[in-house]
């Protein structure tokens, strides 16, 4: 089975690293030193449809759109920041002087990435190069809705991993920039893993998670949808 890889799956990743350090553990002491062998965690990760599940390719397709929404909005707010240095994926600060213009920096490195994504999905599809644009405003217009209309091939193919991932960082990091980071919604109904009313909507992510410290169960918005229909059901009966 094809594992989703958004964040829907990111409870079912951490109990299988958890599980594997410890069972390296346990199998690095000897026989007399050991106790019992550790057990699998019982989290079925969401399938991906082939890569992505619908909840997570939803999200995906959000974040892009709002990228173009919040790039205004952080130009407008954001003086004085840094960004901060990370992975290749993530915002990235340079070493030499400050730039006048931090705000103006951040999205053009955005419209860089995604004009680079837009390059290869045309080479990769014989679509020819990619026309040449002048950066600013109506440049990143264009390549976030040029990559809309073609994201469903994208998220399909098995290397859009990366691509996703950070379009999803993006969209958080210019939320925090631009001080535009939605509130978590409170949900009625309790988790039905740890039974207790500790499940928020992240509006951003369109996920519930329970913020409880040791559950942390992660669902789409169907997934809970599809809960409380059941309970309702199980209740009127």
């Amino acid at each position: 089975m094809s594992v989703c890889e958004g964040p829907c799956n990111r409870v079912w990743r951490q109990g299988r690293e958890t599980f594997v350090a410890a069972l390296t553990a346990w199998e690095e002491t000897t026989p007399d030193e050991r106790g019992d062998r550790p057990i699998p965690p019982d989290v079925i990760p969401t399938p991906g449809e082939p890569v992505w599940c619908r909840g997570c390719a939803g999200s995906i397709r959000r974040a892009l759109a709002d990228l173009d929404n919040l790039a205004p909005l952080v130009a407008a707010t954001s003086d004085g920041y840094r960004t901060r240095a990370d992975d290749s994926d993530r915002v990235r600060t340079s070493q030499t002087a400050p730039s006048p213009s931090p705000a103006a920096d951040v999205l053009d490195e955005l419209y860089g990435y995604l004009s680079r994504i837009e390059a290869q999905w045309r080479e990769a599809r014989g679509y020819g190069a990619r026309p040449e644009r002048s950066r600013g405003a109506p440049a990143l217009t264009i390549v976030v809705s040029w990559l809309g209309a073609h994201l469903d091939n994208i998220l399909a193919d098995p290397g859009s991993v990366g691509f996703g991932q950070s379009v999803l960082r993006w969209q958080r990091h210019l939320q925090t920039l631009a001080k535009a980071r939605p509130e978590g919604r409170r949900k009625p109904v309790p988790c039905p893993r740890c039974d207790r009313r500790t499940l928020v909507h992240e509006i951003d992510r369109d996920l519930v998670r329970c913020e409880a410290a040791d559950c942390g169960r992660v669902m789409s918005t169907d997934e809970y949808d599809a809960i409380v229909a059941d309970r309702t059901q199980r209740a009127a009966s």
